[in-house]
């Protein structure tokens, strides 16, 4: 988000997307037929199907149990699978994005963005959208995100949901703010981990960072690598 801090080049919208409950609310219809269109084997298909569809729950009322049921839609939080069914899932957020913006001749994509076609980073549920500042850009990207919605069950949280704007004019920055319904966000954020700002990053930005991979690193070698194993990781 360089030079977000400048009231002059050219307009600039991102969007920092709060998805509400993101693996809690994944349609399984939609998941399974995501996984059918990439051609993924069938057998593979059954196994995720059963992954998905089979566990139970049961809930606690002043400390007593009752169930089990079982749900309906979803993503079981810590199986090791899900994180890489909810990133297969987020590829149809993708894949509508490229069909909306080619069929569109007006949207405009963010700026330094063009060469490469960049319109949204996507790590699971974190999610940042970018486009030029321009009301037919920003609703593109509306519409791309509300179909994706429909169709996975996957709705966005106004209330988690931040848009940056950066030499938007006045007349224009409250149609970008009403399309999406945001607030305003400020910087610095952080997405992954690494602070957002309008400026270069420094090494001060970045030290958090670097010091909690260290100290996981540190816990990897006391507690379960050999010295040769050790040795392989520095490498």
């Amino acid at each position: 988000m360089r030079n977000y801090n400048k009231d002059d080049g050219s307009p600039k919208c991102s969007l920092k997307v709060g998805l509400m409950k993101a693996f809690d609310t994944v349609e399984w219809d939609f998941l399974l037929e995501t996984l059918y269109a990439f051609r993924v084997p069938s057998k593979v298909i059954n196994w995720n199907k059963a992954h998905i569809t089979t566990p139970k729950f049961f809930i606690s009322i002043n400390g007593e149990l009752f169930g089990f049921f079982h749900s309906k839609r979803g993503l079981h939080q810590g199986h090791p699978m899900s994180p890489y069914l909810f990133v297969i899932a987020m590829e149809l957020l993708t894949k509508l994005l490229a069909k909306h913006i080619q069929d569109s001749p007006h949207y405009k994509y963010h700026w330094k963005c063009n060469k490469i076609k960049l319109s949204h980073l996507c790590f699971a549920d974190d999610l940042i959208m970018l486009c030029h500042g321009s009301t037919p850009s920003a609703t593109i990207l509306k519409m791309s995100h509300d179909d994706f919605s429909s169709l996975s069950g996957l709705k966005v949280n106004p209330a988690k949901s931040n848009i940056f704007l950066s030499s938007v004019p006045n007349d224009s920055r409250q149609q970008l703010i009403n399309i999406f319904g945001y607030n305003v966000g400020s910087l610095p954020i952080r997405y992954l981990g690494i602070p957002i700002i309008s400026s270069k990053l420094s090494h001060l930005d970045c030290s958090p960072l670097l010091v909690k991979v260290s100290n996981r690193i540190s816990s990897w070698m006391n507690r379960c690598l050999s010295y040769v194993s050790r040795l392989q990781l520095i490498i």
